[in-house]
């Protein structure tokens, strides 16, 4: 059954859509049922009002700038975002297409307006995420700068419990009086000279010496504890000057000191001992002169740490009975 005009005009009002036609001059000529229900009882002022008044001022640029442009250009223009201006509710964003059509002569506007209520939601939602993302990858360097902070007071904190490892190690190796390497450092490095040795036989071959300063104990009897320090602390002074990078003087106890020289058989260790009896003997000591009896051992195959103590302290015994201040091997 054909529409009669009336039934058309019928249809138009109950669109979902609001609807407008405007003249060529931009001024409302018709608006349906439904755009009129939005504005409640406005609706009668909208008649013969420029069309760009019913927008928000915002909306209203865009109306007349980008949409006015894309009639002009193409005689259409679609999905434009608006907001109409419903003076006493909140603004109500919209989609807007609009078709120029030619009638009756006249060049008139249709403009077709799509609810989006769910726009503002939309945008408030966005917002509201973009500032929880905000507040997040605030914490997110709060605790990051607060991890940095600790991990550089545990990186001192680690430093510290290093330098305190050191120190107690130090400590431990070394003997308080002189600053030379005690007993426990003395045995460590023997076993690894003897385990290099044991590798390489000859190539990895060293010596050890046992020194003793001569007549000590009547030395300090004579003269006191604190000067028989002294003269202690003198000698290992003395040894770290002579002696080369490679060897290691020990301070046992008393007047007993251990030398091993890596790398040195017993007659280029002999020079060395002979340089260093003679630096000890030339040092200006006060008020007594001080000398050193000296036994030397080289490394045999076979050898253990107890066969080659044993030897070079038979070779310091050898010493003493010869007239002491000399080198014994």
């Amino acid at each position: 059954m054909p529409l009669r005009k009336n039934d058309l005009a019928h249809w138009w009002n109950r669109s979902p859509d609001g609807q407008l036609v405007v003249d060529e001059g931009g001024h409302v000529l018709a608006i349906n049922r439904t755009l009129a229900d939005w504005f409640g009882h406005r609706a009668e002022t909208l008649l013969d009002r420029h069309a760009s008044e019913l927008f928000t001022p915002s909306a209203r640029v865009i109306y007349l700038g980008l949409l006015d442009f894309r009639l002009a250009n193409q005689g259409r223009a679609d999905e434009i975002h608006l907001e109409l201006d419903l003076a006493e509710a909140a603004p109500l964003p919209v989609v807007c297409s609009a078709v120029r059509l030619a009638y009756q002569g006249a060049s008139l506007t249709l403009l077709a307006l799509t609810p989006i209520p769910r726009k503002h939601r939309l945008e408030r939602e966005l917002l509201e995420a973009r500032q929880a993302t905000a507040r997040a990858l605030r914490e997110k360097d709060a605790i990051i700068a607060e991890l940095e902070t600790l991990g550089a007071l545990l990186e001192g904190r680690r430093a510290e419990l290093a330098q305190l490892d050191r120190r107690l190690d130090h400590r431990a190796t070394t003997d308080p009086l002189t600053g030379l390497p005690n007993r426990r450092r003395l045995d460590d490095t023997l076993e690894l000279l003897f385990a290099a040795a044991e590798r390489h036989h000859a190539a990895s071959a060293f010596s050890l010496a046992l020194l003793e300063i001569d007549h000590f104990e009547a030395l300090s009897e004579r003269h006191g504890r604190v000067h028989g320090e002294r003269v202690l602390e003198t000698l290992a002074d003395l040894l770290r000057a002579t002696l080369r990078l490679d060897d290691l003087a020990a301070h046992l106890d008393g007047a007993a000191f251990v030398l091993l020289m890596p790398h040195t058989g017993p007659t280029a260790a002999r020079t060395a001992l002979e340089r260093l009896r003679r630096a000890v003997e030339r040092h200006p000591w006060s008020p007594d002169p001080v000398t050193l009896s000296i036994g030397l051992a080289g490394y045999r195959p076979g050898d253990t740490p107890g066969s080659l103590y044993q030897r070079a302290d038979q070779a310091l015994d050898a010493a003493r009975r010869d007239g002491r201040n000399r080198v014994v091997v």
